[in-house]
């Protein structure tokens, strides 16, 4: 049983586990390029002893989709380590780098985006996770499913996110549909997202695949580049994302500057949970160009687990920096001058006041969100007026 690694066709690599249960990658002889950033060709094998490579992990999903995965896989083959839920989802994993595991597992129907985002109903989440089962290589523990929806408006077939959630974290669409609004506002690079009729789901486009260049883009967790896996996704500092965008961003000034503006609204909207799976380079196929992703999962947190925290540490400490300690921040890792750091915190300020007035207004809408909304606005208030 082994696990091919493709690049444009081309057999680039074979991960598999050796006699001393080791997961080896090895690269082909032919191999013309990288898996990724951070496992280069310049070394032909890469060992790891006690979990997939960082990389191979990334695919690897969370809680509800895990769980599920685990327990069809478990029927099927006896048990269900990572490998081997790597060799059922490989098949799925579409990009600059195609994989190629268990065969016949891909779906064959096609459902319209707009059918989605009319009937976001329990029903429809399980019949697309039934459709789109082995396609979730895809990290994160809410419900999630990856799909792929005919876009009517588009004439064509795209990627998508579909994140829905239980009674644990209610209108987390909403709650993160309005924190991602709020980003964007803040002139931060995001995802084309979809907030669905009912606010039961919400459809992110994936942002792999540039449509001006009719190319996949290549993509990394900085969890990866740091050399962690899931389990020590809340292991690291922000300190340390700071510094792998400035060793491998082709315009780190540009990047780090997106990257303060994404840190300070992280601590305004009160989002706990950014973590080393949260933040990734993206980059051109043949690596001319490496960047920040567009940001991606921010949600007020703090409106489910009243003392949530930051989940990474920052000037040590995982706690609730305000403008001071923020300012200091970007110009201690982000390279800005104290001018440039209070001006974007500004902005960054302006912006969620903006949308807390969209966010009055949609509670006034929809009653169903007045609880959360209202924590909302209180929770944001909070983080405005804190010293």
């Amino acid at each position: 049983m082994d696990i091919k690694a493709f690049h444009r066709g081309n057999l680039i690599g074979i991960l598999f586990e050796n006699s001393s249960r080791e997961y080896v990658f090895e690269y082909s002889d032919k191999a013309d390029t990288h898996l990724c950033l951070s496992m280069p060709n310049t070394q032909r094998i890469y060992l790891s002893s006690f979990h997939l490579h960082p990389f191979f992990d990334s695919f690897i999903p969370e809680g509800y989709l895990f769980e599920l995965l685990r327990n069809l896989i478990n029927k099927r083959e006896g048990k269900a380590d990572d490998f081997i839920m790597l060799y059922y989802l490989a098949a799925g994993v579409e990009g600059r780098i195609m994989l190629e595991g268990k065969e016949g597992l891909k779906e064959d129907k096609v459902l319209s985006l707009e059918e989605v985002l009319e009937n976001d109903t329990w029903d429809t989440f399980k019949l697309l996770l039934s459709i789109f089962l082995y396609k979730n290589a895809i990290s994160g523990v809410q419900p999630k499913t990856i799909a792929s929806l005919e876009n009517k408006v588009a004439l064509e077939i795209r990627e998508y996110i579909i994140k829905t959630f239980g009674n644990e974290y209610p209108e987390l669409a909403r709650n993160e549909y309005l924190c991602m609004k709020a980003v964007k506002r803040a002139g931060i690079k995001t995802p084309t997202t979809h907030l669905s009729k009912g606010g039961k789901f919400l459809v992110v486009e994936r942002f792999t695949y540039d449509r001006t260049g009719r190319e996949y883009l290549g993509f990394e967790e900085t969890a990866s580049l740091l050399g962690k896996v899931r389990e020590s996704k809340y292991e690291g500092s922000y300190e340390q994302i700071a510094k792998v965008i400035k060793l491998f961003s082709t315009f780190p000034e540009e990047d780090l500057k997106a990257y303060y503006k994404l840190m300070v609204m992280n601590f305004l909207l009160r989002n706990g949970d950014a973590h080393l799976k949260n933040f990734g380079l993206i980059y051109r196929d043949d690596f001319s160009e490496i960047r920040l992703a567009p940001a991606y999962d921010v949600v007020c947190t703090t409106v489910y687990v009243p003392d949530d925290r930051p989940a990474l540490f920052m000037h040590g400490t995982k706690r609730w920096h305000g403008r001071d300690k923020l300012t200091d921040f970007g110009m201690r890792f982000c390279g800005l001058s104290k001018e440039e750091a209070e001006e974007l915190y500004q902005e960054c300020e302006v912006a969620v006041r903006e949308e807390m007035e969209e966010v009055k207004e949609y509670v006034k809408e929809e009653p169903s969100f007045r609880e959360i909304g209202n924590k909302m606005l209180k929770e944001w208030e909070k983080a405005l007026t804190h010293a």
